[in-house]
Formats: structure tokens, sequence, C-alpha cells
């Protein structure tokens, strides 16, 4: 196979396999009853908790009274609550709750979980094969890990 027809064969080989990572995690996307803003909010404070009101909207680049309200409803949803600061009275903070920590996982772990699966099913020789492209194209991008 020549070089082009090979490059076409395996980027078509990756989109099937984006395709079905898609498949097989769009149900916990779907399922979600967060707004883009909510679920950005949550992933935000995920990173950084816990955080003040102040800070949320900082990182988002929002104004305080909307990242007021994203938090509010992330409260109700029962994924974020609001702390008081032990150094400072006045001040909230806001963190995760176990129930938003868990959603945060699912969601970051959804297509490692079913690529680890996919991965196990190869035989010994493609799985090697395949870590040694993948390093090689890590290379290439110039990531270093």
């Amino acid at each position: 196979m020549e070089l082009p027809e090979q490059t076409d064969a395996i980027l078509e080989a990756y989109r099937a396999v984006l395709r079905a990572l898609q498949s097989a995690t769009i149900a916990d996307w779907l399922d979600l009853d967060c707004s883009m803003a909510q679920l950005k909010t949550l992933f935000v404070i995920a990173r950084e908790a816990p955080m003040s009101i102040g800070r949320v909207a900082e990182a988002l680049q929002i104004g305080l009274p909307t990242a007021s309200h994203l938090v509010d409803r992330l409260v109700q949803n029962g994924l974020v609550e609001r702390i008081s600061d032990v150094s400072d009275r006045r001040r909230t903070l806001t963190s995760l709750t176990p129930q938003g920590a868990q959603l945060c996982a699912q969601l970051r772990e959804g297509s490692a979980t079913h690529m680890r699966r996919w991965i196990n099913q190869l035989a010994a020789d493609d799985r090697a094969a395949l870590a040694c492209g993948l390093r090689a194209l890590a290379r290439v991008a110039g990531i270093t890990y």
C-alpha cells in the first residue's frame, strides 16, 4: 500500500474508533440534566475546589451574578455545595458533592473505560503493535510522557 493510501486507511480506522467511542458514551452525555455552562462550571470547580464564586466567575470569564446563578443550579441538582470559608466567614466557597465528583469522573473516564476493554480484547501482538504505533505518533506530535 502506498503512503497516501496507508495514511487514509489509518485515518479511516481512527475515525471509526472515535465513532464507536461516541456511540458508547452518548447515553452518559444525553442523560445529563445540565446546560453546557453548568457543565463547564462543574469541571472548573472539580479542578480547583474549594473555590469562591468570584474565582468561578474569573475562571469562566463571566460576571459574578452569572457564576452565582450557575452554582445555584448545580447546588439544586446536588452536584455542588456551598461551604463557609473558615478563614473569612463572609466568603462562601464551592466544592463538589460526592455525586458531583462521581459525575465528573464518569464523564472523564467513560471513553477510557471502553478503550481499556477493547484494547484488552486484542491479541498480545496487536496490543504491542498498537502501543508501538501510538508511542511513535506521540513522538512525532512532540508529546512526551
